[in-house]
């Protein structure tokens, strides 16, 4: 073999193999350029479903889920305790535990010989971010109930109690009141199996009064 011969063939093999270089790089550069593109197409999909969970929580903690299945940082002797430092000597007349706005809340209606109140405790973190007070008129013939607090089921034992009358549904309210010198908690129930239903028991008794 001439060298002019020996020459051509070497120049044919080395471009042979540096084509073959050049082809297995991009190769390797468009399948790794695939895997981001697939990984970074999962991530952003993980995020969006992670978002819609977020926001699905957020939307049942504030509306679908009964206020019967969670727990409150801020308990109702904790609440009655904040009213009495705003409102001493004081007498309560209501209290009414719902959602407003997506925070629950406790609303105090008080009392004393002279002037009527009115008090909004968050349930959450026990801020007053409503608290008002009117002077009674003479002319109302309303007259006032005070609470007895003493010896009452708590706010789960009586939608407990209300909940198995009912055998379905969740609590969306409560409310602690007095029904002729009694006092009571009227319960509303959602989504049971008759109707939506109000079920007021004794709340020291936890006995059926009304349904």
């Amino acid at each position: 073999m001439t060298n002019k011969t020996k020459l051509t063939f070497l120049a044919l093999v080395s471009t042979g193999i540096l084509g073959a270089c050049g082809s297995q790089t991009a190769d390797e550069e468009q399948s790794s350029s695939s895997q981001v593109s697939s990984e970074t197409t999962e991530t952003e999909e993980s995020s969006s479903e992670s978002a819609a969970s977020s926001e699905e929580t957020s939307s049942n903690s504030a509306t679908g889920q009964g206020i019967n299945e969670q727990e409150f940082d801020v308990s109702l002797d904790d609440a009655v305790a904040i009213y009495n430092e705003n409102h001493p000597n004081t007498s309560i007349e209501s209290i009414t535990f719902d959602e407003d706005s997506g925070k629950y809340e406790y609303d105090f209606d008080g009392f004393d010989d002279t002037s009527e109140y009115g008090l909004t405790v968050d349930a959450a973190t026990g801020e007053v971010s409503d608290s008002e007070s009117d002077t009674e008129d003479d002319d109302d013939d309303d007259s006032n109930e005070a609470l007895t607090l003493d010896n009452i089921l708590t706010p789960q034992e009586a939608m407990t109690a209300a909940l198995e009358e009912v055998n379905s549904g969740y609590v969306d309210e409560w409310q602690l009141e007095t029904d002729n010198g009694m006092t009571v908690y009227e319960i509303s129930i959602e989504d049971s199996q008759e109707d939506d239903d109000d079920i007021v028991l004794n709340a020291e008794t936890g006995e059926i009064v009304e349904r």
